[in-house]
């Protein structure tokens, strides 16, 4: 089976283009797939959110540091080399670096000459040097000799689970694992996987349904039973399958989630969307539900992340609504949840 794994070269850039084209260029001799900045036109903060997604769905991640620390992020006070980096390592990519042994005595154009910039290329270089695969380099020579010896050693001591296999009869790479290509939507099962999820409410006034056109939560509540509590709510919890337990490709690559519903009900009432890890409740938010018919909650996933790894297994998602005021009777129906663009 002819396997292909996507490489994501980093480094700083006008000190190291031939050092950059050299690895990009051995990877492809190496009938692998190289990925990196060239392949933006963006530049800073933007550039870096166009390329996280990128260094999440490679295989490896290789970097090259030499003289220079890189551009700052106002926001982090970090280049964006380094960003790069602790991207990769906080999702756990598996770290090729080439460390240059003496960046002191490098062209005056190609080192920082600051004491601060100084200070932060050593302690990143420092940073760096606690990964298992560093192969220190004095020369270009040197450098392009170590880069297809390095690649290959790796992949063959930790092979990732995820690649791209060639199929001869299509001439085409079918992508396997994480690589699965992204869908424009994404159309969560919510008949086969659902259950009713309360607090506070008689389970008997409760009744859900299997409709043709989605689940219909119905909810009958005696004229004489008016006592509201404050923690009083129902609605339904859809549980994810293996298909559909993994959102971080699409959270970083914008996605929303969206809820198509209807609702009857002769009051007023809110509604809150739980979505649920294993181990972390990771969004909640409350919004109106509004009476009517093909209503639909739109939800940006982007702009609740606080690391991909969160978005990885996720186990539910709850749509739960309650009374404003008084006890409802209504019919909450959800038609469809799906991840869209």
């Amino acid at each position: 089976m002819n396997k292909k794994y996507q490489i994501f070269v980093s480094s700083t850039y006008n000190d190291l283009k031939y050092e950059r084209q050299a690895a990009i260029d051995t990877i492809m001799k190496l009938r692998h797939i190289p990925a990196g900045m060239e392949l933006f036109s963006a530049t800073g903060e933007n550039q870096f959110e166009m390329i996280k997604p990128v260094i999440y769905e490679s295989d490896y991640y290789l970097l090259i540091i030499a003289g220079k620390y890189g551009t700052i992020c106002e926001d982090t006070g970090l280049s964006y080399t380094e960003m790069e980096y602790d991207f990769a390592v906080q999702n756990h990519k598996r770290v090729i670096a080439f460390v240059n042994d003496d960046p002191d005595n490098l062209p005056l154009s190609d080192r920082e000459v600051t004491d601060k910039m100084r200070r932060k290329l050593r302690k990143f270089r420092k940073k760096v040097m606690t990964n298992k695969m560093v192969k220190m380099w004095h020369d270009k020579k040197e450098l392009l000799q170590s880069i297809p010896i390095s690649i290959s050693t790796v992949i063959e001591m930790y092979p990732s689970t995820t690649c791209w296999i060639h199929v001869d009869e299509n001439d085409i790479y079918t992508p396997i694992g994480n690589y699965v290509a992204l869908k424009e939507w994404l159309q969560i099962d919510i008949k086969d996987n659902v259950e009713l999820y309360y607090n506070n409410m008689e389970k008997s006034v409760l009744q859900l349904k299997k409709e043709a056109t989605g689940l219909c939560l119905a909810i009958d509540v005696p004229e004489k039973s008016t006592e509201l509590y404050i923690d009083e709510f129902t609605g339904l919890s859809i549980r994810m399958t293996s298909e559909t337990r993994d959102w971080a490709r699409y959270v970083l690559n914008e996605y929303r989630l969206l809820i198509d519903y209807s609702l009857k009900a002769n009051e007023k009432t809110y509604t809150w969307i739980e979505i649920k890890g294993y181990s972390i409740e990771m969004y909640k938010q409350v919004i109106p539900l509004e009476v009517g018919e093909e209503k639909q909650v739109s939800i940006f996933l982007k702009d609740f992340m606080d690391d991909a790894d969160d978005w990885k297994k996720i186990k539910e998602i709850c749509v739960v609504f309650r009374p404003a005021e008084k006890r409802i009777t209504g019919i909450l129906e959800v038609q469809s949840v799906k991840l869209g663009r």
